[in-house]
Parts: structure tokens; sequence; C-alpha cells
């Protein structure tokens, strides 16, 4: 009986680092549900998508691989990007590659911060441009919530996108 006891204890103890969220696998976006991403490149001096932006027919898929101490996301819509979820500030090429930004991605239960800030503009002095992308999971593990923040001096904007499992 002791035995029993213990083995149950042993597993109760173990059970929260076992709970990790599942934020791997094949992701599809929900573009009725999700908010129209304006263009990065005219999303500052514009109000309206520009044409090369997560529209609403969109039909973007995301592939994501999570370890332990990482996520990686395959996204079309941009390159490869690998996340330690450390916590920590990481230099990482913006995506034009001209440029560097500091990272930092944090997991949380079953929410995953990414914070980025980066050069906006090509001369010096030019603004940071700061980006916070919360990204949460439904109780089932279904549904994918991606809240992003873009912020400027003069200009934030918030936008969501829903990702159901494949």
């Amino acid at each position: 009986m002791k035995r029993v006891l213990l083995t149950i204890s042993m597993m109760l103890v173990a059970a929260p680092s076992l709970a990790q969220p599942g934020f791997a696998g094949t992701w599809v976006r929900d573009s009725a549900k999700s908010d129209v991403v304006p263009n990065t490149m005219y999303w500052l001096t514009r109000g309206v998508d520009a044409g090369g932006g997560r529209g609403r027919n969109s039909q973007q898929v995301i592939e994501i691989q999570q370890t332990a101490g990482r996520i990686d996301i395959s996204d079309p819509a941009r390159p490869l990007r690998t996340l330690p979820l450390d916590g920590k500030p990481h230099s990482v090429p913006t995506d034009t590659g001209l440029q560097k930004a500091t990272v930092s991605a944090k997991l949380q239960g079953d929410i995953i911060t990414v914070s980025t800030t980066q050069p906006f503009g090509g001369m010096p002095g030019n603004s940071m441009l700061t980006v916070t992308e919360t990204w949460s999971l439904s109780p089932d593990g279904k549904v994918l919530t991606v809240k992003t923040e873009r912020e400027l001096p003069a200009l934030r904007q918030t936008f969501t996108e829903i990702f159901n499992r494949k």
C-alpha cells in the first residue's frame, strides 16, 4: 500500500512539468474570425491594406515545433523564427536582414509572450518599433489566438489572428 501511495505522490509532483501547452502542430488561419493584418510596408502611413498583408481570404498555414526550451515557427509570410523560451533578450536579424532586433520570448502556463524591439527606418536616430505578441491556446488546445501590438512613438496598432489546429 505504501508503494502505491508513493507512486501516486510522485506522479502528482511530476504532472505539472508534463502539462506543457501543445503549441506544436499545423495551424490554419481562420480568416473569418481574424483581423486583417496590414501590409508591414504600409501599416504606418496608410489606413488600408495595400495588398501585401493577410486579408479576409488569406489561407495562411503555419507550422510550430516546440521543445522544452524553444519554439520554431515556420510561417510563409516571414523567415523561420526560432525563439528560446527563457525570457532573455536575444539579438537576431530583422525580417529584411539589414539590421538587428532584440527578441525575448517567455512561456508562462499556456501563454507565450514574444517581445521584439528593432529600429524602424534605415537612418541612424530613427524611431524604435516595439512588437508584442501574445500566443494563447484554447482550453481544448484546438484554437491558437495570436494578439499583436505594434508601437511607434506616433502610432499604436493592435490586431488578432485566430488559427485552428489542422
